[in-house]
C-alpha cells in the first residue's frame, strides 16, 4: 500500500487587546521567532498524539504557520498547516486520533482537505460541530471553554485511481 497524504488546516482564533501579534507582525525578527516557537509547540502537541490511519501509526507534521487578522487587530488568527503521510488507498480509509482530553482555550476551526471525489462516510469529533461543504471539505468547529474528548475518527472513501492506458 503506497503512502499518501492527508492535509488539514487548523485555525485558532485569539483575542489580543494589547496588540501583541500586531507588534510581532511589524518586526521581522520577532515574527521569525514567534513562528518558530508556534511551530515547535504545535509539533510537540502532535508528537504526543496517537494517530492511526488504516491500522498504521502515522506522524503528522507541521508544514505551515501563519498569523493573520480577522477584521480587527485585536482578533488574530494563528493558522497551522498539518501534513499526515499515511497509507491511504482507493476505497474505505479510517483516520483515528487519540490525545489527552482538555478544555479548548480558544475558538478554532479545522479544515480537512481530501482529493476530489472523496466521500466522507463517518465523523466522530467527540461532540464538536462539523459539516461537509459542497466541495467536499470537512470543517470542524471548536468553541472556547468546551471539553475536547480526546478522540477523533474520520471514515472516508477515496475514488479509484485513474486507469493508466500506457501500462
Amino acid at each position: 500500500m503506497a503512502p499518501g497524504v492527508i492535509m488539514y488546516y487548523l485555525l485558532f482564533e485569539y483575542y489580543d487587546p494589547l496588540g501583541y501579534y500586531d507588534a510581532v507582525l511589524r518586526d521581522r525578527r520577532l515574527l521569525e521567532q514567534e513562528v518558530a516557537k508556534l511551530h515547535y509547540n504545535m509539533q510537540g502537541f502532535l508528537d504526543e498524539e496517537e494517530v492511526v490511519v488504516n491500522g498504521k501509526r502515522v506522524r503528522p507534521r507541521v508544514v505551515l504557520v501563519d498569523i493573520a487578522f480577522r477584521g480587527r487587530k485585536a482578533s488574530p488568527v494563528i493558522i497551522f498547516g498539518i501534513r499526515v503521510p499515511a497509507p491511504i488507498r482507493p476505497g474505505r480509509n479510517v483516520y483515528e486520533n487519540r490525545y489527552e482530553p482538555e478544555k479548548a482555550e480558544y475558538d478554532y476551526v479545522v479544515y480537512w482537505m481530501f482529493p476530489p471525489g472523496t466521500r466522507i462516510v463517518e465523523v466522530d469529533m467527540g461532540g464538536e460541530e462539523w459539516e461537509v461543504t459542497e466541495t467536499g471539505v470537512l470543517a470542524i468547529y471548536g468553541r472556547r471553554g468546551r471539553r475536547v474528548s480526546g478522540y477523533e475518527k474520520i471514515v472516508f472513501e477515496m475514488p479509484p485511481l485513474p486507469h493508466d492506458e500506457s501500462a
